[in-house]
């Protein structure tokens, strides 16, 4: 699931002016040029590999710095979100110390732009400073890495090999796809520095040292004019360079990394990305071929058959991540609600996902039952989350709720008529009387996701249960995504639906689809208070059993119980390709590009 975090970005793009004709019109040297469209109103704002999560968002993090500072460990091969040991930076670790040590070789065949070679150091320096600023890193959860790791070596004498000692012995499914997945080396002997005037150092080393290291870094990155002539930026081990950057619009251009020793050296001369103010924008540059690489805005999706009799393809590019409402069970007033099952259960059943995806979406939405999505196939969904634990029934979620004590008034609101806490009573914390009546806060931007809200509310209308839409903008949603504690006076939140397409949620950078962190009594990203014995039990296994049944028994239980309402899952984005651009397919399902495999062509 994508950190939530990370969907927000920090300002709004400007329509490009005067940008490239694409494939069709313009190129640089023998490859040519590709154009790809930035998702609307979204732009890069931070440029180094320690992401930052108060300001970055997910173009920074899959479609800007990768392209120059590769990961450790390379997650998407052939349309799968598994691991691809060709594209990695290190081999298969290997382990000891009764599980508990990890050991990394990494590949000699790296090299940094200036000829330097990736080293052990380039990963200490990295992990020194998710150590020391680990608040900072957008993807740090609490317990996780660095928290559970006792001490690390970086031999000088094996300048490629390092260890990582844990608290205890992990799955090593675990620690590969969700320890080891957040390591990206960086060039110690070019970045080590506490100013741009000061000499390279071993800084990192103390602590007063790598915080310094890491003020100066994180300045920098925010210094958008200086990206493409800051000297620190100009060392990478990636297959592409940034050489244009608009601080106005935040176009993007790279050209090849000329110094790149991994596999798949860029083919095309030159590769832009490009920002718009909207979809519309976005839409009407695609129609007059001004991108080579595109979207269609949802609402437009009935205009794919315009791009396929031309011969570009359409293709939905569908994430590895699951999309839910959020439930806040910690709200005074909805909280005795929402932590009902019964209730969750009722409003579930009134969720039409099928007709939804095909009546609403024009089928590039899909059901989704729980937090395996269902595409892109992967060994993770069990035959359990292909079957819809509750099917679309008003009679059904109407005998939840009577059975319970409730007086149901069909499109009015729901009474409790039995209070208490029997298995035939409305349940703790609800009053005699209380109304069914609740908020959703949901994200602004796409009319097809509000349609499908409103679908959803006047099912939920049908069998009295009262919802509200209040309609916000994501930052404004996501800055009030806390529990309750304390008195908290900024927690006012029932419910919360961000799921639309592009905003929704994903596994990454961590890869494992174990969703701990967002249903385990005291995760990071739980930010309903959601609390249950059984979810934790299941939760700690699939950190230490190493085995895929694990993940799908959490999964299976996560469906049933109804953490979260579970909604359609959508496509990242509805791709449109033109017909001259080659080896875009298939689209990475942790939202990757691999520029460096295009081509142009007739």
């Amino acid at each position: 699931m994508r950190r939530w975090a990370t969907a927000i970005a920090a300002s709004v793009a400007l329509l490009v002016a005067g940008c490239s004709t694409g494939s069709s019109g313009s190129s640089s040297g023998t490859g040519g040029t590709v154009t790809f469209a930035l998702p609307a109103g979204t732009i890069p704002t931070y440029i180094s590999p320690f992401v930052s999560g108060p300001v970055s968002n997910n173009v920074d993090l899959f479609q800007f710095t990768p392209f120059m500072w590769r990961p450790l460990y390379w997650y998407g091969i052939n349309g799968t979100p598994n691991i691809n040991y060709q594209q990695s930076m290190a081999g298969v670790p290997t382990y000891s110390n009764g599980g508990k040590t990890v050991t990394v070789t990494l590949n000699k065949k790296f090299k940094w732009s200036n000829g330097k070679p990736v080293t052990n150091r380039d990963v200490e320096l990295w992990l020194n400073l998710l150590k020391a600023e680990k608040g900072e890193y957008l993807g740090y959860s609490p317990g996780s890495i660095p928290d559970n790791v006792t001490s690390m070596s970086f031999p000088a004498s094996s300048p490629y090999q390092f260890s990582i000692t844990f608290n205890k012995a992990y799955s090593h499914l675990w620690v590969l796809y969700d320890e080891l997945s957040e390591i990206v080396p960086i060039p110690q002997h070019a970045w080590d520095k506490t100013a741009a005037s000061s000499p390279v150092g071993n800084y990192d080393t103390t602590a007063a040292g790598v915080k310094a290291v890491w003020k100066f870094l994180n300045g920098q990155s925010t210094q958008e004019s200086t990206y493409t002539t800051n000297p620190l930026w100009q060392v990478v081990d990636g297959p592409w360079k940034l050489s244009g950057f608009s601080t106005v619009t935040g176009a993007s251009t790279f050209v090849p990394n000329k110094s790149y020793t991994g596999p798949n050296k860029p083919k095309i001369a030159k590769f832009e990305e490009l920002p718009f103010t909207s979809t519309s924008a976005e839409f009407d540059a695609l129609r007059s071929g001004q991108v080579d690489y595109g979207y269609l805005p949802p609402e437009d999706a009935s205009q794919a058959s315009y791009f396929t009799s031309r011969g570009y393809t359409v293709s939905k590019w569908t994430d590895f991540g699951f999309n839910g409402i959020l439930l806040n069970d910690t709200n005074p007033t909805a909280g005795p609600f929402l932590k009902q099952l019964y209730i969750r259960q009722a409003m579930q059943t009134l969720i039409n996902q099928p007709q939804i995806s095909k009546d609403i979406w024009n089928g590039f939405a899909f059901p989704s039952y729980g937090p395996i999505p269902p595409t892109p196939s992967s060994s993770y969904l069990s035959s359990a989350l292909k079957q819809n634990p509750y099917p679309y029934s008003l009679s059904h979620a109407e005998s939840l709720l009577k059975s319970h004590g409730w007086n149901v008034v069909p499109n009015g609101t729901d009474t409790c008529a039995k209070p208490g806490t029997g298995p035939a009573q409305c349940g703790a914390g609800i009053a005699a009387g209380a109304k069914l009546d609740l908020t959703q806060e949901t994200a602004t931007g796409s009319s097809p996701f509000l349609a499908e809200v409103q679908d959803m509310v006047s099912s939920w209308r049908s069998a009295g249960i009262s919802v509200a839409i209040q309609q916000k903008s994501q930052s404004a949603i996501f800055a009030s995504l806390e529990p309750c504690s304390g008195g908290n006076a900024g927690c006012g939140w029932d419910m919360a639906n961000i799921g639309q397409p592009g905003s929704t949620a994903t596994y990454s950078p961590q890869y494992l689809p174990a969703p701990g962190p967002w249903f385990g009594t005291d995760s990071a990203n739980n930010v309903g208070g959601y609390s249950n014995a059984k979810m934790d039990q299941l939760i700690s296994a699939t950190y230490t059993s190493g085995s895929i049944q694990a993940i799908q028994n959490l999964a299976g239980y996560a469906a049933q119980q109804l953490p979260t309402l579970w909604q359609p899952d959508y496509a990242y984005q509805i791709s449109v390709i033109s017909p001259k651009l080659h080896g875009a397919l298939p689209q990475d399902p942790n939202l990757n590009l691999y520029p460096q495999n295009w081509s142009l062509g007739g």
